[in-house]
């Protein structure tokens, strides 16, 4: 963790004990972004997520410069010395309510959340229940990931797409292939996917990702060039990616010797596909329909 990362973290402290936690709606108070993360950099904001019950928005305000010697709050188009704060305001019952869908990107901060505060563990334990990452919501992501990962990268696709449907559409596809490859990496590490714009953070901090991920995602992102070979540049890069993460889903036990067949059939148990065609047809006929 970076110093500044430690000093912000006691700012936020010291604001929650003089300025929330004497306020009885306020159940909790998570740190987000930077300060969770530990690379808060001199000139970064303190983010939180402050959960109130019964809501109230005049306890505390959604941005602000907070002044220490004077307890003061102040526009952050001000130009008056303090501390930068930026928070996210819950009301604690919605967001307790089993049928309110927490956004993904929130879950995922949440999840790698600092808890600042929390009045009487409720915060913690409600976090702890609506982001924790079940074993059917990993492979319904997973298989999803694969089977598109496999029809944009098998044999000769990503060739066939250059050729057949140009230079732009060919790079947009393997923009999607990376979206899915994205996911399965998310998915496999049970984590909730970001925001887009703080993703590929969040990915290089995964526990397990193919070899060479983090020197070699830059030709993934943006090709090295914009002729054929740059284009093929993020071809094999993304394949070599697939690869190990397939490797790696058969050696710890995932999926079996072949997961591209299992993930597809899984995600098409449905009749009428090619693998029970014999069954549709006499069900087909019984049904009295012409076959």
């Amino acid at each position: 963790m970076t110093p500044e990362t430690y000093t912000k973290r006691d700012q936020l402290k010291t604001f929650i004990e003089r300025e929330l936690a004497p306020h009885a709606a306020v159940k909790g108070v998570i740190g987000i972004g930077s300060i969770a993360t530990g690379n808060a950099r001199a000139d970064s904001d303190i983010d939180a997520v402050v959960f109130l019950d019964p809501f109230d928005f005049y306890i505390v305000p959604a941005e602000c410069i907070w002044r220490p010697s004077d307890a003061s709050y102040h526009s952050i188009f001000s130009s008056v010395e303090g501390w930068q704060l930026d928070f996210a305001r819950f009301d604690l019952a919605q967001w307790s309510r089993p049928d309110f869908d927490w956004p993904e990107g929130l879950r995922a901060e949440l999840a790698a959340g600092w808890l600042a505060f929390d009045r009487t563990g409720q915060v913690a334990q409600l976090i702890g229940e609506r982001t924790a990452y079940s074993d059917e919501l990993r492979i319904s992501r997973l298989d999803e990931a694969i089977t598109w990962l496999d029809q944009h990268l098998s044999d000769d696709t990503p060739e066939h797409v250059w050729e057949q449907l140009g230079p732009i559409i060919a790079h947009d596809r393997l923009s999607a292939a990376y979206h899915y490859m994205a996911q399965a990496l998310f998915a496999y590490n049970r984590r909730w996917r970001i925001w887009r714009n703080r993703e590929i953070e969040a990915l290089l901090a995964l526990p397990w990702l193919p070899d060479a991920f983090a020197e070699s995602i830059v030709l993934v992102l943006t090709a090295p060039s914009l002729d054929h070979d740059g284009y093929m540049a993020r071809v094999e890069t993304l394949s070599m990616f697939f690869a190990d993460l397939l490797e790696q889903i058969v050696a710890d036990g995932s999926y079996t010797a072949d997961p591209i067949s299992e993930a597809f059939i899984r995600r098409s148990a449905e009749p009428g596909r090619a693998w029970n065609m014999d069954e549709w047809n006499e069900r087909h006929r019984e049904a009295g329909v012409r076959g």
